[in-house]
C-alpha cells in the first residue's frame, strides 16, 4: 500500500537562537537532530507498517540547550548512551525517506510546526552530513497551518487555548487535550506524530467543504498555479497568535522560485503605481506580503474577504476594482525588481557573522560540486575508508564539515594537523564567550545556572529529574570546556565509553 502522507517529528538540541542581535526572531538551523519518529499513512491517515523511531548521541561539536533536555526529559547520560550516532541518524533519515518517497511521487512531508522547525532542522542536518538538503521540498504540509486554517473559517469548530494577550494558541499538546485527540507523552517524538495525525482528520473531518483546498497547496506547483490564475485571493497570516485572512494580488515571481511579491487589497494601489523607486521602498512597507509556495500557504477564494476586517467595509466592488489594478502590472514588478537589487546589495554589506561559518547556508551544497566524491564517501563502510575519500574534497568548506564529522564520530580517524585544525576551531567556536549564532558552553553553563535558580523554590513534581538532568549536564559541559581548552588534548572517546570517562 503506497503512503500519502509521511508525519514526522523531530526532537533536537534546542529551539534555536537569533543569529545576530539585530534578527527578528530566532532560528533552529544550528540545532541537531537526537531523535525522528515517522509513520507513513494512507490517504485515510490510516497508519501503514512503515514507520521509524530512532535516537542519536550529540554530536561533541554541538551544544545542546539546557531546556531541551528538560523538555524531552533525557539527560547527556542516556543521550550518550543512544544506540546510533548523529551519523548513523541522518544517514538512515535519509536512506528511509527517499525509499519511502519512490512508492508514490506526491507523498506528503507533514508534522506539527514543520514548516517553521523540524524542516529547517533536518535540511540543515543533513547538509551537515554533506547529503542532499532539501529531500522533503516538493510536497509539505503543516498541521499547525490546518488548526489555524479550521479556526479562521470556522473558530467554533476547533477549541483553543487563549493566551494572556487574548489569542489563541495552537500547541499540539494543548489542542490534543481540549479537543480529545490523543497524547501519550508531550515532546516525545513517536507521540507527537500520533497527536499529529489525529489533528490532521479532526481537521478533514470537521471541514470536508473546504479540505481539498487546504490541502492542495502542500504541492508547491498547485500553490503556484493557484496564485498565477487568481487575480485576487485571501491568505492566512498569524502574528503571535492572532490569525487573520488577508485578500491578496499576486504583482509578480520574486528573484526566488516559487516566491511571490502581492499586495494587500486593504491599500489603494495607487500611491505606489504612481511613486518612484525611492517613494515606494517607504510606502510598499506593510502593504506587501511574499506567498511562499513551498511552504504549505492557506489560500483561500477571494470571495471570503468580504466576511472579515478590514475588507468588509471596503465591499467586493472595490476589491475587485484594486485586485485589477495590481494583478501581474508591470510598473509595480518593476519597482519591486528593483528594491530587491537594493535590498541584495545591502544585505552583502551587512553580512551577518553566520556566513562567516563554512556550514552557515545550505544552498552552498549545490556549489561544492564532485557530487560523486560525496557519494563514494557515503558507500565506504569504515572511518578509514571515509577519510581518505574526505581527504580528496577540493572545496574548503566542504573538506571542513567532513573533518569535522569525522572528529564528532572517529576522531582517531584523522591525522594529527587535522584534529589540531578541528579542535582549534572548535574552542574558538563554543569556548570562547562571544556571541554566536549557535549555543556555546559558557551560555549553556549561564542557562543551567538559570534553571537550577528558578527549580529552587518550586514545588514542580519532576524537580528531582531536572535537577539530576541539569547538574549532569553542567559536569558534561565543564568536561568540555577543559578539553576544548587543552591544546595537548588527544582523541576524545565515544558514545557509551565517553559516559564512563565522565560520570564514572
Amino acid at each position: 500500500m503506497a503512503g500519502k502522507y509521511i508525519f514526522y517529528d523531530l526532537e533536537t538540541t534546542g529551539r534555536g537562537k537569533k543569529e545576530s542581535r539585530n534578527a527578528f526572531g530566532t532560528t533552529p538551523k544550528w540545532e541537531q537532530i537526537l531523535q525522528i519518529a515517522a509513520i507513513v499513512t494512507d490517504e485515510n491517515f490510516q497508519p501503514t507498517n512503515k514507520n521509524i523511531n530512532e535516537f542519536c548521541r550529540p554530536r561533541t561539536s554541538i551544544i545542546a540547550q539546557p531546556g531541551a533536555l528538560i523538555t524531552t526529559r533525557k539527560g547527556i547520560k542516556e543521550a550518550l548512551n543512544a544506540k546510533l550516532s548523529s551519523y548513523e541518524l541522518i544517514t538512515k533519515i535519509n536512506s528511509t525517506f527517499d525509499e519511502w518517497k519512490k512508492d508514490n511521487d506526491e507523498t506528503v512531508f507533514i508534522g506539527h510546526n514543520i514548516i517553521e522547525f523540524d524542516e529547517s532542522v533536518l535540511e540543515y542536518n543533513l547538509f551537515n552530513n554533506l547529503f542532499f538538503p532539501y529531500i522533503t521540498r516538493k510536497n509539505r504540509g503543516d498541521t499547525l497551518s490546518l488548526a489555524r486554517a479550521l479556526y479562521a473559517l470556522n473558530p467554533s469548530s476547533i477549541k483553543t487555548p487563549i493566551t494572556a494577550r487574548g489569542n489563541p494558541s495552537f500547541k499540539l499538546d494543548q489542542l490534543a487535550e481540549l479537543n480529545n485527540l490523543p497524547v501519550e507523552f508531550a515532546h516525545d517524538a513517536f507521540s507527537d506524530v500520533k497527536t499529529s495525525i489525529a489533528l490532521t482528520k479532526f481537521v478533514h473531518d470537521m471541514d470536508q467543504e473546504n479540505w481539498q483546498q487546504l490541502q492542495m497547496t502542500m504541492n508547491k506547483e498547485n500553490a503556484i498555479k493557484y496564485v498565477n490564475d487568481n487575480k485576487g485571493f485571501c491568505y492566512m497570516t498569524s502574528f503571535a497568535g492572532k490569525v487573520k485572512l488577508q485578500a491578496l494580488s499576486m504583482v509578480c515571481e520574486s528573484q526566488y522560485s516559487g516566491w511571490f511579491h502581492t499586495i494587500d487589497l486593504a491599500h489603494d494601489p495607487d500611491p505606489l503605481i504612481e511613486a518612484n523607486h525611492e517613494e515606494f521602498k517607504k510606502l510598499i512597507k506593510k502593504k506587501n506580503r511574499y506567498v511562499i509556495c513551498n511552504q504549505h500557504p492557506i489560500l483561500l477564494s477571494g470571495k471570503l474577504a468580504i466576511n472579515h476586517e478590514p475588507y468588509n467595509d471596503l465591499g467586493a466592488e472595490i476589491l475587485n476594482e484594486r485586485a485589477k489594478k495590481v494583478y501581474k502590472n508591470k510598473v509595480l514588478a518593476d519597482k519591486f525588481k528593483h528594491m530587491e537589487i537594493d535590498r541584495q546589495i545591502e544585505k552583502e554589506d551587512e553580512s551577518s557573522q553566520d556566513n562567516i561559518f563554512p556550514e552557515s547556508k545550505a544552498n552552498l551544497f549545490t556549489k561544492f560540486g564532485q557530487g560523486e566524491v560525496l557519494r563514494e564517501f557515503h558507500d565506504k563502510k569504515t572511518w578509514e575508508e571515509k577519510y581518505k575519500v574526505a581527504l580528496t574534497i577540493r572545496d574548503e568548506r566542504a573538506s571542513f564539515i567532513l573533518k569535522r564529522l569525522i572528529f564528532d564520530e572517529s576522531p582517531d580517524t584523522l591525522s594529527e594537523d587535522d584534529f589540531r585544525n578541528v579542535h582549534r576551531e572548535l574552542h574558538d567556536r563554543l569556548v570562547i564567550n562571544q556571541e554566536r549564532p549557535f549555543t556555546t558552553i559558557p551560555e549553556a553553563m549561564m542557562q543551567i545556572d538559570t534553571e537550577l535558580s528558578n527549580l529552587e523554590d518550586s514545588e514542580d513534581e519532576l524537580k528531582d529529574e531536572k535537577l539530576q538532568i541539569l547538574n549532569d549536564y553542567n559536569k558534561y559541559l565543564v568536561f568540555l570546556e577543559k578539553y576544548f581548552q587543552d591544546k595537548n588534548a588527544k582523541p576524545l572517546k565515544t558514545g557509551p565509553a565517553l559516559a564512563k570517562q565522565i560520570f564514572e
